[in-house]
């Protein structure tokens, strides 16, 4: 996807890694849903979007940056591109000028990635993903979510999840939808360690990310009404700061 720079949706479909052999039909090509929903997964978090005029793929500065680091990243230096990588993220809205993004409220003012570390700063640096279900996800604005960190507390020191109320999402798609989060917030997991892999079946911030965490989850940002997608995910990028490329 990041080396697809100006070929259409088609184009960048037929290079997709694909068993053509597990076609239904032999020889055909993915179907077009692969596309869309990785284009979605890589929009989310600033790295590329499809332009409006020429209905072709653009890769920002940061999606430019990701795909220049990716093979030399290690977890000694994973940071050097996480840093940026957790600025531009702190400024990911839940309302967007996306087809997923636009069905909020005018009143939601949710930054959905820095929501969830200030959450887990505040929380001994770890969250489950009832947690997450009962009490984050249904926060509208940061009163909301001093609220669910408040509860998230209590709830643990009651050794009782019910506490935090109702579940957002359904017992059956919870695992899915909340991963799916997570690896957003995580930056594919760079930033947050995987509840998978973790001892506490928790997600966590491992020490040396909390710095660069606790940097990013203290800015304030605007919450802005975009005109459109590119509009959006190019602000997205800039907030990376990534310094100029000389070469």
């Amino acid at each position: 996807m990041l080396a697809s720079a100006g070929d259409t949706a088609e184009e960048v479909l037929a290079k997709l890694h694909y068993d053509h052999a597990r076609a239904a039909v032999p020889g055909e090509q993915p179907n077009p849903k692969r596309y869309r929903d990785l284009r979605q997964l890589y929009r989310t978090i600033g790295l590329l979007y499809e332009d409006p005029v020429i209905g072709r793929l653009a890769v920002t500065d940061l999606g430019n940056a990701v795909a220049r680091w990716r093979p030399l990243l290690k977890p000694q230096n994973s940071l050097v591109l996480g840093r940026h990588a957790a600025q531009a993220l702190a400024a990911c809205q839940l309302r967007t000028p996306m087809r997923e993004g636009r069905n909020y409220d005018e009143d939601v003012r949710v930054f959905p990635f820095a929501f969830i570390w200030r959450a887990m700063l505040a929380l001994d640096f770890r969250i489950s993903s009832d947690e997450l279900n009962r009490a984050i996800l249904k926060t509208r604005n940061q009163r909301d979510l001093d609220r669910a960190i408040s509860a998230i507390r209590e709830a643990r020191e009651a050794e009782d999840i019910s506490l935090l109320g109702d579940e957002t999402v359904s017992e059956a798609a919870k695992n899915d939808r909340i991963l799916v989060w997570m690896s957003w917030a995580s930056f594919g997991w760079t930033l947050i360690t995987d509840k998978r892999t973790s001892a506490s079946g928790h997600y966590e911030i491992p020490p040396r990310n909390r710095r660069v965490l606790r940097d990013a989850a203290s800015i304030v940002h605007r919450h802005w009404d975009f005109a459109n997608e590119a509009d959006y995910v190019r602000y997205i990028s800039a907030n990376a700061g990534l310094p100029k490329d000389l070469r």
